[in-house]
């Protein structure tokens, strides 16, 4: 961005007219060193904090929302997977929100950083704020700290996302959006919108804090309507400013006092007004904005325009709560190209289709079984016997959560009606219901655009995509609050397959074993998981598998993903970090298991019973981001079995390996022989399992199965 060495010293004698210089370093002792410890354990540190300080915290954050803020961010609360587990849950404010409740600077940072990071993807906006913290150390602005470095702000912003998320920015985007909408003539939301430069962000975490300090002679002008959302809430409901916004003859919309605005946002240059007594260029028509600093004249002072070298965005990633989620997602949908009243029909018939999708093809839900043999035939599992099985009335929860304020008392008879009518047929544009055709009918056609039908068909199956994947949560209705990512048009394999299975009934939906676990992380986070995760946690809320817990497996249903609020910690330590994986193994076997898979049997009849005894220890480690978990089993043979030639032996096992073994664990088919008058099958209680030993690879036939029982 194009600041050269003379702006550095103008921009020194500007805010030393706003601010004098002073530290914030706190003096030296064991609880400074104790407060660095508790910061380094939660991900974030003492010296990056104090360095994003001397810039975010010169600014003087609104009594209410900093008042909002500190009385929903306080609440803590533990959740425990067990007694003997070493990992909690915990959810709230942690370090770096605990010692910075009493320090306004450092709270005032925490605020912006909060809201910048629910905005924006933390790693671009880490490198942004990275480079304009180095460009005003090297311009040699008076008071200006060198960068603490990339990685420490990105852990920074991720200390403080994960213990302010309670905080839902969500509310005050819905709150701009609503505004614009009703003062813009065909206002259409953008992620652009959202989307602040690295230029305007260099800018604004100057000049914002100058015009707060100088309000009568320091005014801000931004070039475009790029980012002005961002820079609304962060101008206007955080720091107090006044925004006008120009738009065309003879409009303007104002947050806050229009007669003294603090904020100008060409949205329009087509208002003579404005554009006779603003700074307004021809290089105005860039794409990226210039934020410009003006005096009480309206002339420039400071001008951080985009660079043209280094061109680049600070990527969007803004997010909404799961409750009503979908709602949000419709309702922009169908004010893209029109306004559409919150009252019209097509909104509730629309969310009838999406839930009918879901149920038309959670029919057919198989889990993908991994089973290596040679020839891959030999061993075919016929798709009754690996189904996985999804209640409706979860489908119906899901739903209830994601159109909140759309799907009153769900209608089962027409949906009931659209899930038999897909049965007959996939929805196409000629299969659509009438109220839906109706409305489609006033929808403009655009050139070079896909046509409004095929839209609002692909649009459906998104949202039923979505509607399926929650609803293989237990917990769903205590998830309201988890922060989702705007994923509009995601394409992966889940979608890909969800799609061809929405139009074509004999297509059936295939899972891996992470599948929705997976799907589900991508929508709380971006950021990449290791393979042998079986617990993410982003935003102060934890995905993970059913397998982890204590449980006998025999209960444990591993095509449920459980979601809960906290960040795993260390109960001995206090230490945070963002996933639980599979620890290491010892090389080699601890024991050598014999090839004699017999097992215990009388007659024509097996009676369950445990034929060992096992102790479980656990092991965990710490990792730069992971805490490692691996269980080593002790296993006794009772006598029946050591009869038939089993020694005791140990084996160690993990929460992911678990998932995997029970997720080609399945139903065998029903015996094909005719029972005669002497003979009876037997019952077997729900506490029985049948498992494929995957131990004997020489002859697949011959694999044997082990059933074992819960004690009664």
């Amino acid at each position: 961005m194009n600041m050269p060495f003379n702006a550095g010293f103008q921009l020194s004698l500007e805010l030393a007219k706003a601010f004098p210089i002073r530290s914030i370093a706190e003096s030296a002792g064991s609880k400074l060193l104790e407060y660095a410890r508790d910061l380094r354990k939660s991900g974030s540190d003492i010296v990056v904090e104090a360095d994003l300080a001397e810039v975010f915290g010169r600014g003087k954050i609104v009594h209410e929302i900093e008042q909002k803020f500190r009385e929903v961010v306080k609440k803590q609360s533990v959740t425990f997977f067990r007694d003997s587990c070493e990992i909690s849950l915990d959810s709230g404010a942690g370090p770096t929100l605990l010692h910075r409740f009493r320090n306004n600077q450092h709270f005032s940072t925490i605020i912006q950083l909060s809201f910048l990071g629910w905005t924006h993807d933390r790693s671009s906006l880490a490198t942004a704020i990275d480079e304009a913290m180095v460009t005003r150390f090297e311009t040699k602005v008076k008071g200006a700290s060198a960068s603490p470095g990339y990685e420490g702000i990105l852990n920074t912003l991720a200390a403080c996302s994960s213990q302010s998320s309670a905080f839902a920015w969500s509310d005050y985007i819905h709150l701009v959006n609503t505004k614009l909408q009703k003062s813009i003539p065909g206002y259409q939301y953008s992620r652009d919108l959202m989307k602040l430069s690295p230029a305007a962000l260099t800018g604004a975490i100057d000049y914002l804090y100058v015009v707060q300090q100088l309000p009568e002679s320091r005014k801000i002008m931004i070039s475009n309507a790029m980012g002005s959302v961002t820079f609304i809430i962060w101008a206007h409901y955080i720091l107090g400013l006044n925004v006008l916004i120009t738009t065309e003859v003879p409009s303007t919309i104002a947050f806050g006092d229009e007669q003294n605005p603090h904020v100008l946002i060409v949205w329009s240059k087509l208002n003579p007004y404005f554009a006779s007594i603003l700074p307004i260029s021809d290089d105005d028509n860039q794409v990226q904005p210039s934020i410009r600093l003006l005096d009480e004249d309206m002339s420039v002072v400071l001008d951080s325009a985009p660079d043209s070298d280094r061109w680049r965005d600070i990527a969007v990633d803004t997010r909404y709560p799961l409750l009503g989620y979908g709602a949000t997602y419709l309702h922009r949908m169908f004010n893209a190209d029109m306004i559409t009243s919150d009252l019209d029909p097509i909104y509730q018939e629309s969310v009838k289709l999406i839930i009918a999708i879901a149920i038309w093809v959670s029919q057919r839900v198989d889990r993908e079984i991994g089973f290596s043999l040679s020839p891959p035939e030999v061993v075919k599992v016929p798709s009754p016997q690996r189904n996985v099985p999804i209640d409706i009335w979860r489908i119906l929860a899901s739903a209830k959560l994601l159109f909140s304020n759309i799907l009153g008392p769900a209608d089962t008879f027409a949906i009931d009606h659209y899930v038999k009518h897909l049965s007959q047929g996939p929805l196409d544009e000629a299969s659509l219901p009438s109220i839906c055709t109706v409305f489609l009918k006033k929808v403009p056609i655009k050139p070079c655009r896909t046509s409004p039908g095929l839209q609002y068909l692909f649009d459906l199956r998104y949202l039923a995509s979505m509607v399926l994947t929650f609803s293989f949560v237990p917990e769903i209705q205590s998830c309201s609050a988890i922060p989702l990512r705007e994923l509009e048009f995601v394409s992966n394999g889940f979608r890909y397959q969800f799609d061809k299975a929405c139009m074509d009934s004999k297509e059936r939906l295939h899972l891996k074993h992470d599948t929705i676990f997976r799907e589900i992380k991508n929508y709380l986070s971006g950021c990449e998981a290791p393979e042998n995760v079986f617990l993410y946690c982003d935003f102060g809320w934890s995905v993970y598998f059913d397998t982890f817990g204590d449980r006998d497996p025999t209960q444990v249903k591993p095509e449920l993903i459980h979601i809960r609020e906290g960040v795993p910690t260390s109960k001995r330590t206090m230490e945070r970090k963002m996933f639980l994986c599979d620890g290491t193994y010892p090389i080699g076997p601890i024991s050598t298991i014999s090839e004699d898979n017999s097992q215990p049997i009388r007659g024509r009849e097996y009676v369950p019973r445990s034929s060992a005894t096992a102790e479980r220890t656990e092991f965990w480690s710490t990792g730069a981001q992971a805490f490692a978990h691996s269980m080593l089993y002790d296993v006794d043979p009772k006598q029946e079995w050591r009869e038939h030639g089993r020694e005791p032996y140990k084996t160690f096992t993990s929460c992911y390996d678990m998932q995997i073994a029970l997720w080609q664990t399945f139903t065998t088919a029903a015996c094909g022989h005719s029972l005669s008058d002497s003979e009876r099958p037997i019952k077997l209680g729900m506490d029985a399992a049948a498992v494929l030993d995957w131990e004997n690879h020489k002859n697949p036939l011959a694999r044997s199965t082990l059933i074992y029982s819960a004690p009664l």
